[in-house]
C-alpha cells in the first residue's frame, strides 16, 4: 500500500504542475506535506488494524486516488474553480471528480454505518467446540445461556461456498423460540457474514439453521465489530449516477448542443455504442452468469443440414412410444403413456413419426453451420445472442442517427443520447442476454435482420449511390427476417411510406424502365428467400407455408390451439398493463400472477408488469394521431401507423400462437419504442417555451425506465442471475442493502 501511495502521490504533483499549473510556493509545499502526513496516517490505520478494517487491493487504490483528490479540492478549489471554466471538458472533468469525492465519503460514512455503530460492542466469541449441535439435523447449532442483549452476530462457516441461515431467537419478550427471516450469504463478501438482529431485551438462546449440508459453522461472535468496509463497485457506480444526472440536468450543455452541429458527433456515437456493447457483455460474461441450456437443437439441425435431412433424432428412440399415440400432441396424455420410460424431446416438432426443429432456420445456415463447416465446434447458443444483440444495438444507434440525420436536425446530443439509451434497454434486448437460450435465437436474429434492413433501405433516401446493390441487400436482410421470427416480418411493411418517398423525390429523373429495375431489386431477394422457405416446409410438413410450429411438444396441443377471441383482452392487457408488483426486498420487484376468468386453456409464463406500466414513457405512443402536425412528414407518421398497427397484430399472434410469455416482448416491444422516439425528436425539434420542462420530463421517464430494467435483472425466476450465479446476485445485493 506504500507503494501504491507514493505512486499516485507522484502523479498528483504531476497533476499539480502541468495541469493545474500552481505555483510551487509556501501554500504548494504545506499542501503537499499535509497530504502526505494525513496519507501515512490511512496507511498505519489500513495496515495496523487490519482487523477492523477490509479493504482489497483495489478498494485500497480507489480509496487513496479519492483521498488524494479530496486534498486537491479542498486545498486548491479557487484553481479548480478558475480552470473549470475554460473548457466544457475541464468542467466535465472536475465534476467527475467532485462526484467521485463525494461518492467515496458515502461510501466510507454512510454506507458504513453498521461499523460505527458497533464501535463500542462487548464480543462474546463461540467456537466451534462451545456450539450446541441441533437436534433438527446435521447443520444445525444452538447457543445457550447467553444473558445478553445481542445486536448482531457473526458467521464464520466452512467451506466458504454460498448458503442460506435460518436464525431463531429468544429474548425480553419470547421465552420460546421464533423465527427470523432467512437469510442467503456468500461468505466472500464480508459484511454478509455480520447479521444485524433486532430483539427486545436480553435474550437466552440462539438457533441457527444452515440450508448446505456440506457447511459447518466454525465460530460464532455474538456483538461483533462490524469492520470497516469499502465497495468499490458501489462507489464508482454512485459517482456514474451523479455524473448522469449532472450531464441531464436542466439547461444542461447536452440539451443545448445540437448533434449535427458537433464536431465529435462520430466520437460520441462510437462511445455511446461501445459504451452499451460493454454493459452487455457483462450481463453475459461467464464469470457473472454460468447458463446451462439443455437444448441444442440449432446444432443438433445443423448436424442433420450437413448429412442432407431435415429431421433430428432422439437417441431414446422416443420417436416409436409417441408414433402409437393416438394424440402425441396431448402433454398429459403423452406424460402419462412415457412416464419414466424414456424421455422425449421437448419443445421440438413431432410429425409423422419424426421430429423436426420448428425455429427458424436461416440462423442454423448462417451462422451455426458456417461454425461447424470452418473450425468443426458447435457454435454457443449464448455467444451468438451476444453478437447478434450487439450487431442489434449498433443498427439501433445507427437507424436514430439516420432518423435525425433525415428529419430532424436540431436535436440535441442529451436527446441522442437518452433515446438511444431507451432504445437500447427498454426494447427487450435485455431479456435476450439475460436469458440466452435457444428461443431466442429467431427473435434476437430476426430482430437485426429487421433493423439490418432498415438501415440500409433508409439510406436510399439521403444518398443516391449504389442504389440497386442497396435495394438487393435491404431486402434480402428483411426477408431473412422470415426464416427467423415469421412475425417480424411485418416490418417490411415499412418499406410502404419510404418508397413511396423515393419515388416522390426522384419521379422527374427516373423512367419506367429504372423503376421496373428497382422493382424487381426488391422482390427478387424475397422470392428467392419465399421460395426455399417454401420448400423447406414441404419436404418436412408437406405444406409450404406450414412452418411446424403446431407440432410442437409442448405443455398443450398446438393443433387444436386455434383462435379464440377471449385470450386476446386477457393478454393485450397482460403484455402492455399488467401493473408491477413491488416487494419491500431486493431485487424489489416480484412476480405478476395471472388472475382470470377465461375458462380454457392460457399458456402463460411469469411477467413483471406490462410494457406500458413498466416504461411509462412508452404511454405517449398511444395517442400518435395527436402528434400528426407536430411529426409532419409523410414519410415517418405513415411509418408510425404502420409501427403501431403492426405491434397489435404481432401482439395478437403471439397471444393467439403461443401465449404469453416474457420473451415475446421483445416482438413488438421495438415497434413501440421507435413510434415514441419520432414523436420525442418531433418534439424536440420545435422551439417552444416550455422545453425545458419537456426535457426534465423525458429524463425522469427514461430513469424510471432504466431503473426498473436494472432491478428487473436480478428477479429469480428461471434461468436467471439468482439461479446461475447466486454469487453475483448477492454481490449486488449487498452492494445496494448495505443496512442488513
Amino acid at each position: 500500500m506504500v507503494a501504491l501511495f507514493v505512486i499516485l502521490f507522484l502523479l498528483k504533483l504531476v497533476v499539480d504542475l502541468n495541469f493545474l499549473k500552481l505555483q510551487v510556493n509556501k501554500k504548494f509545499i504545506l499542501y503537499n506535506i499535509y497530504t502526505l502526513i494525513l496519507g501515512s496516517i490511512i496507511i498505519f490505520a489500513c495496515t495496523n488494524f487490519s482487523s477492523r478494517v477490509s479493504f482489497s487491493l483495489l478498494d485500497k487504490g480507489l480509496v487513496l486516488i479519492i483521498y488524494l483528490l479530496l486534498m486537491l479540492v479542498i486545498c486548491n478549489y479557487r484553481d479548480i474553480k478558475k480552470l473549470k471554466n475554460k473548457s466544457i471538458f475541464n468542467k466535465y472533468l472536475f465534476v467527475i471528480i467532485f462526484a467521485l469525492v463525494i461518492s467515496g465519503i458515502l461510501e466510507i460514512t454512510i454506507c458504513n454505518f453498521k461499523f460505527f455503530t458497533s464501535i463500542n460492542y462487548h464480543p462474546v466469541i463461540y467456537k466451534q467446540d462451545k456450539l450446541k449441535e441441533g437436534q433438527c439435523f446435521k447443520n444445525c447449532y444452538e447457543i445457550d445461556n447467553i444473558n445478553k442483549e445481542v445486536k448482531n452476530v457473526y458467521i464464520d462457516v466452512s467451506p466458504l461456498d454460498n448458503f442460506s441461515i435460518n436464525i431463531k431467537a429468544t429474548d425480553a419478550g419470547n421465552a420460546l423460540y421464533f423465527s427470523l427471516p432467512s437469510r442467503e450469504i456468500n461468505p466472500k463478501i464480508i459484511i454478509a457474514r455480520y447479521i444485524n438482529l433486532n430483539l427486545s431485551g436480553k435474550s437466552k438462546k440462539l438457533y441457527f439453521e444452515l440450508d448446505n449440508a456440506n457447511m459447518e459453522i466454525k465460530e460464532v461472535i455474538l456483538n461483533a465489530k462490524v469492520p470497516l468496509c469499502f465497495n468499490s463497485a458501489r462507489c464508482l457506480i454512485i459517482t456514474f449516477i451523479i455524473f448522469f444526472i449532472y450531464l441531464f440536468k436542466s439547461n444542461s450543455y447536452l440539451f443545448k448542443r445540437k448533434l449535427l452541429a458537433s464536431s465529435s458527433k462520430k466520437t460520441i456515437i462510437l462511445l455511446l455504442i461501445a459504451f452499451n456493447i460493454a454493459i452487455f457483455a457483462i450481463m453475459l460474461n461467464r464469470n457473472l452468469h454460468t447458463f446451462y441450456n439443455d437444448y441444442d437443437y440449432y446444432n443438433q439441425i445443423t448436424e442433420s443440414i450437413k448429412n442432407k435431412k431435415v429431421t433430428i433424432e432422439d437417441e431414446n428412440n422416443s420417436e416409436k412410444i409417441l408414433s402409437k399415440m393416438t394424440n402425441p400432441y396431448d402433454s398429459h396424455l403423452r406424460e402419462k403413456t412415457i412416464g419414466n420410460k424414456t424421455h422425449y424431446l421437448w419443445d421440438a416438432a413431432f410429425y409423422k413419426g419424426k421430429y423436426y426443429v420448428y425455429f427458424g432456420v436461416v440462423p442454423a445456415i448462417l451462422f451455426y453451420l458456417p461454425v461447424n463447416l470452418l473450425l468443426h465446434i458447435n457454435l454457443n447458443t449464448a455467444f451468438l445472442i451476444f453478437l447478434c444483440t450487439a450487431a442489434t444495438i449498433c443498427l439501433m444507434t445507427l437507424l436514430l442517427y439516420k432518423l435525425i440525420k433525415y428529419k430532424y436536425k436540431n436535436c440535441s446530443i442529451g436527446m441522442f443520447i437518452l433515446l438511444d439509451l431507451l432504445l437500447v434497454y427498454c426494447t427487450g434486448l435485455e431479456h435476450m442476454v439475460k436469458v440466452p437460450e435457444i428461443y431466442c435465437v429467431p427473435i434476437i436474429s430476426g430482430l437485426m435482420f429487421t433493423f439490418l434492413g432498415l438501415n440500409i433501405m433508409s439510406s436510399i433516401l439521403t444518398s443516391k449511390r449504389f442504389l440497386k446493390t442497396k435495394m438487393v441487400f435491404g431486402s434480402l436482410s428483411l426477408a431473412l427476417v422470415a426464416g427467423c421470427r415469421p412475425q417480424l416480418l411485418l416490418g417490411s411493411f415499412l418499406l410502404i411510406p419510404l418508397l413511396f418517398t423515393f419515388y416522390k423525390q426522384n419521379k422527374e429523373n427516373l423512367t419506367k424502365k429504372d423503376y421496373v429495375k428497382y422493382l424487381l431489386c426488391l422482390l427478387i431477394p424475397y422470392l428467392v428467400v419465399a421460395i426455399l422457405l417454401m420448400y423447406y416446409n414441404y419436404i418436412r410438413f408437406a405444406s409450404p407455408f406450414d412452418f411446424g410450429a403446431n407440432y410442437n411438444l409442448t405443455i398443450n396441443d398446438m393443433t387444436v390451439r386455434g383462435f379464440k377471441l377471449g385470450r386476446i383482452p386477457l393478454g393485450i392487457f397482460v403484455y402492455l398493463f399488467n401493473p408491477i408488483t413491488f416487494q419491500n426486498i431486493f431485487p424489489y420487484l416480484t412476480e405478476s400472477n395471472l388472475v382470470t376468468n377465461y375458462m380454457g386453456i392460457t399458456v402463460y409464463e411469469t411477467v413483471y408488469g406490462g410494457l406500458l406500466t413498466t416504461t411509462l414513457i412508452y404511454f405517449i405512443s398511444l395517442f400518435l394521431p395527436k402528434f400528426k402536425k407536430i411529426i409532419n412528414s409523410k414519410t415517418l407518421y405513415p411509418s408510425c401507423v404502420i409501427m403501431l398497427i403492426s405491434a397489435f397484430i404481432i401482439m395478437i399472434a403471439d397471444i393467439e400462437m403461443a401465449g404469453i410469455l416474457a420473451r415475446y416482448l421483445t416482438d413488438f416491444t421495438w415497434l413501440f419504442g421507435l413510434v415514441t422516439v419520432i414523436i420525442l425528436l418531433a418534439i424536440e425539434n420545435k422551439e417552444f417555451k416550455y422545453k425545458d420542462y419537456f426535457h426534465k420530463v423525458v429524463v425522469i421517464l427514461i430513469i424510471i425506465a432504466l431503473i426498473y430494467q436494472f432491478f428487473y435483472l436480478f428477479c429469480s425466476s428461471y434461468n436467471y442471475f439468482k439461479d446461475n450465479n447466486l454469487g453475483f446476485w448477492l454481490y449486488f445485493k449487498y452492494l445496494i442493502e448495505f443496512w442488513l
